[in-house]
């Protein structure tokens, strides 16, 4: 009986000692903000027992939350908090109640001498610390695009990331723009990067690649829409390394731009206006001394008594270009909204160039059930339009009559374009000169009745939910739904060239056009550390992607009554009606993992399988892999440093990335053969029955480096990337019942440096910070075709040249880059060393082609310097191409029709002088102008320039009252001086944001502006 009662008692106790425990074993949860209410993921907190010593780790989540177990109400605890690019912070001698525990809060600042600034946004909008990287990732800063903005924000990016190359439009503004990151890859596919949108790809419909001088005037872009305040930063992955998570789609490098969200806090109200004036920058220069022989357009008459007081510039106007913006930010801990609306408003400096943007965006961002379920929902709609892009070419052109405009003519008789025809009973064009075999009319008329308008109504949706099924794991799934309907409008009205509109009462074209894109994704997401310092970061997951395009269109010429735009006023003979359809699909797994060891060594993995429906061949798609691997490395903290290097990393990766053939239906399978007018016509070409994607495998090594403290940067990136399975088209003889078949061969290689020095400082109150970026890449064309089997009769095939046709001719050859530019026709020489007479002009040899040069620069730098002085801010950038070379056909034409400065100087001197003898003007122009000889209108691309400028005054807060918190007035510029140029235009313009852009072809005039902006804050 006593053993009985001391085995009960035991049991008694134990059973109140474990009661015990449980109930003095707590928990506690925080959160971690900036001190802007920004809220901190992947904050690491130290929890230290003061009592016991016993030391535990935890991780906020991806809103700054974070929760700690196991406390013990009796003990005291410090907690210490670190996250990179914030000061430490810690909460000593902390006591927990069992009963009642108040949420921690906890504002970090800033860390001004941080080394590596912030947690970095990469591939599927995956967090990671910079220190982690292997590879090279840059950011841009909101103010960065928003100090002088643009009504697309990617011109803002230009001479501000090392490794990218950016061309803006010649369309003006809104227009679509070229962006390259390390060389051009691909010689018949797409070269421009991928735009990622808070993780997700978003499709970039564009209107800005015109093949030829042809085509009709261009337009915008997806991208473009965006607006700049709605953006919070910037994250460019130059190399394949960065986007490898994105496979088949990122090959060419990836922009990726994270939006605004709500902030915790009160109703924080900003609004800013920017307003420019445009002007033309840079102009050719024209004679008005000789004039035209009578019944003649071409300028090689005798010199006028009376210089002409002709100057094309009149013809454009002054532009402008206004942008309103307005934000609202609220929230809670458990709720935040964000909400704006944006303006944009446009006139061109040619007229009847117009331009208009309207944005609204609302977004929220929440977390519930015990702070596990975080939740993002956001949608945006964009209403856009556009009124005559031109951006070069022939067709449509009014610089072309303008620019050649006879200097004998008064060209004030032409202004008054249309005059009334009484037999007709209408204005028609009033235009005595005629088409002169290059489709001239009056100017006037073009940009009045020759109609190019687009409008456009977009909405995108997204939605995200994260659920933490650990404090270390957690399971994320998004969804983005992205559609445009786009309504494409050209009307040419009666008496317009009949070339145009196959009518005499005028033509008309109407295209509506809807583009869908559904992305979906899920991710298993891992955070955890472990004993011994070491690291686990790791995400699995899957994703689909669909891109859908349908239109109608009609269109032909008028028959009934003129001018009368409409479908019911066709010609019922003529069969004016067509439907486009296009749709592409790319299912993906893939999955990463980085570990650390001591926060000091990181080895990072990834791997993805894309199908592609690009590459469905009866009816199977095989999968295509894609890895690649890094390893980075702290060596300031591994090994001992001199006390002048503040902090040094080493990085290296490899990376096997791709894109499937820019073709669709082209696979046995899947051939369909196009209709127009109720017939047929059967596709030619042999169907390939093995198609693979092009394949792109880059490696790259760098450093990051801070010195004196942070105080000096320094970062540098060396690459290589070779293409391979380049498509192209080979032809067939007739015998074989086919036109050509496909080849798939090649390869192209890019290497290069990207670095960037910086350094900032603070004198007594006096901020200075000044960055350089340095860009050089090498491309070239290791290999095109050889020996490769022909399906049909398996004879081999080889070839080391190509003429691409659908790039407007353009010659590219094996050994070469695929930038350089060839041409074909130079002038003979007799014996004596002279020029041979030949009709009106000279003999030309056109046996061989000759290479003149690479539109590549040899390198690019950008300069960018801000300076602070209590409230008064300036800020500078300056932006330098070097090397490479540009072609003009306008000064060709100009000098063909004698109203180039160049032709007068060559009549004042008495000749084109050529190694001592001198030459016919005339005779000498007409044969090397126009589009005869290219290469003598060849020009070196370097240009210096003052890229913008910026001058602001913050208003003193004495001034504000209670009701503002903050305001600034400022002075903005940009393209406001030019330090040096050759090229008679802005070779940093292009007219196409395709591969293949060689020069101008009287492209508008770039663009100087020069306005003000206002920012205030409620």
């Amino acid at each position: 009986m006593k053993k009985c009662t001391q085995f009960m008692a035991v049991l008694l106790i134990l059973f109140s000692t474990g009661s015990l425990y449980a109930q003095q074993r707590v928990s506690t949860t925080g959160k971690v903000l900036s001190e802007d209410g920004t809220q901190l993921e992947s904050t690491t907190i130290t929890v230290v027992n003061v009592n016991t010593g016993a030391v535990t780790h935890t991780i906020s989540d991806s809103i700054g939350v974070f929760t700690i177990g196991g406390l013990v109400p009796s003990q005291k605890y410090n907690l210490f908090f670190e996250h990179v690019g914030y000061e430490k912070d810690s909460l000593m001698n902390l006591s927990f109640s069992q009963t009642e525990n108040s949420a921690l809060l906890i504002r970090m600042r800033p860390d001004a001498s941080s080394a590596l600034g912030d947690i970095v946004v990469t591939a599927l909008g995956i967090k990671r610390s910079e220190k982690a990287l292997s590879y090279n990732v840059q950011q841009i800063k909101q103010d960065e695009l928003t100090t002088v903005k643009d009504a697309n924000f990617v011109n803002s990016l230009n001479g501000k990331v090392a490794g990218v190359t950016i061309n803006r439009s010649s369309s003006g503004i809104g227009g679509a723009t070229k962006v390259v990151m390390r060389g051009t890859k691909s010689i018949v596919g797409n070269n421009n990067v991928l735009y990622v949108i808070d993780g997700m790809p978003v499709g970039n419909s564009s209107r800005g690649d015109v093949s030829s001088e042809f085509s009709g005037p261009a337009g915008g872009e997806g991208i473009s829409d965006l607006n700049p305040e709605d953006i919070e930063s910037i994250s460019v992955l130059t190399g394949p390394s960065a986007a490898a998570l994105y496979g088949a789609a990122a090959a060419n490098g990836v922009m990726l731009i994270n939006t605004r969200r709500g902030a915790e806090g009160r109703l924080r109200v900003n609004f800013s206006s920017n307003n420019e004036f445009l002007s033309p920058l840079i102009m050719p220069e024209f004679q008005n001394k000789y004039g035209n022989r009578a019944g003649e357009y071409r300028s090689w008459g005798d010199s006028l008594v009376t210089p002409s007081s002709f100057n094309p510039k009149d013809f454009f106007r002054r532009g402008y270009n206004t942008i309103n913006s307005l934000n609202l930010s609220t929230g809670t801990t458990t709720n935040q909204t964000f909400f704006s609306v944006a303006s944009t408003n446009s006139q061109g400096i040619i007229p009847n160039n117009e331009y208009y943007r309207y944005n609204f965006t609302i977004r929220n961002t929440a977390t519930m059930l015990n702070d596990k379920l975080h939740t993002d929902f956001g949608a945006s709609y964009i209403l856009q339009g556009d009124q005559n892009m031109l951006s070069q070419g022939r067709y449509f052109n009014p610089l072309l009559p303008l620019y050649l405009f006879p200097r004998g003519e008064d060209f004030e008789n032409v202004k008054i374009f249309e005059r009334y025809d009484a037999e007709r009973r209408f204005p028609v064009q009033y235009w005595p000169y005629g088409d002169q075999g290059l489709s001239f009319e009056n100017p006037y008329w073009t940009v009045n009745r020759e109609m190019f308008i687009s409008d456009k109504t977009r909405y995108m949706l997204h939605a995200r939910a994260q659920y933490d099924i650990l404090s270390w794991m957690n399971i994320a799934g998004r969804v983005r739904v992205d559609n445009t309907n786009s309504v494409i409008q050209r009307k040419l009205y009666a008496s317009t060239l009949q070339l145009f509109t196959n009518s005499s009462k005028g033509s008309y074209h109407k295209t509506d056009e809807t583009y869908k894109q559904t992305y979906a994704d899920v991710m298993l997401n891992i955070n955890k550390r472990f004993t011994g310092g070491i690291s686990l970061t790791a995400n699995v997951g899957s994703s689909f992607e669909d891109h859908y395009t349908t239109g109608v269109n009609i269109g032909g010429r008028l028959f009934t009554v003129p001018n009368l735009f409409s479908a019911n006023n066709f010609d019922p003979s003529q069969p004016g009606a067509g439907e486009t359809y296009l749709r592409t699909r790319n299912i993906a797994a893939f999955a990463s993992a980085e570990l650390g060891w001591k926060n000091r060594l990181f080895l990072t993995t990834t791997g993805r399988t894309d199908w592609a429906s690009q590459l469905v061949s009866n009816g199977k798609t095989t999968p295509i892999f894609y890895p690649s691997i890094g390893l980075s490395g702290i060596l300031s903290d591994m090994i001992d440093m001199p006390d002048f290097i503040s902090y040094l990393k080493a990085r290296g990766s490899y990376t096997e990335v791709g894109s499937p053939i820019s073709q669709v239906g082209i696979t046995p399978g899947t051939v369909t053969d196009p209709m127009s007018g109720g017939t047929i016509t059967p596709i030619s070409t042999y169907p390939y029955p093995d198609f693979k994607p092009e394949r792109t495998k880059s490696y790259e090594f760098g450093i990051n480096s801070r010195f004196l403290n942070n105080k000096i940067s320094f970062d540098a990136t060396l690459y290589q990337s070779n293409t391979y399975n380049q498509t192209f088209l080979a032809s067939m003889s007739a015998a074989s019942g086919y036109s050509g078949f496909y080849v798939q061969a090649g390869n192209v290689r890019n290497r290069g440096v990207e670095m960037a020095l910086g350094y900032k400082d603070n004198f007594g109150g006096f901020e200075y910070s000044t960055n350089f970026t340095f860009t050089k890449n090498l491309n070239k064309i290791i290999e095109m075709v050889h020996n490769f089997r022909n399906p049909i009769d398996s004879s081999l095939v080889t070839f080391t040249e190509l003429t691409l046709q659908e790039a407007g001719g353009v010659y590219i050859r094996e050994g070469y880059s695929m930038s350089d530019i060839f041409v074909q026709g130079i002038l003979e020489r007799g014996r004596d060393g002279h020029l041979i007479p030949e009709g009106n002009g000279f003999k030309v040899d056109r046996s061989q082609r000759i290479k003149v040069g690479s539109v590549d620069p040899d390198f690019s730098l950008g300069w960018r310097n801000d300076l602070s002085f209590k409230n008064v801010s300036l800020g500078a950038l300056v932006t330098g191409r070097f090397g490479g070379v540009v072609t003009s056909q306008t000064q060709a034409f100009m000098d063909a029709y004698g109203v180039s400065k160049v032709s007068a100087d060559a009549r004042d001197n008495g000749g084109v002088e050529i190694n001592g003898v001198k030459y016919n003007p005339e005779r000498y122009y007409n044969t090397v102008g126009g589009q005869s000889l290219g290469g003598y209108y060849v020009y070196d691309a370097t240009i210096v320039k003052l890229q913008e400028l910026s001058l602001s005054y913050s208003l003193p807060k004495k001034w504000l009252g209670n009701i503002f918190t903050n305001a600034s007035v400022g002075l903005i510029g940009r393209n406001l001086f030019i330090f040096y140029r050759k090229a008679p235009y802005d070779p940093e313009m292009t007219s196409s944001t395709g591969t293949y852009n060689r020069g101008d072809y009287f492209m508008p005039p770039s663009l100087r502006s020069l306005g003000f902006s206002l920012k205030v804050s409620l």
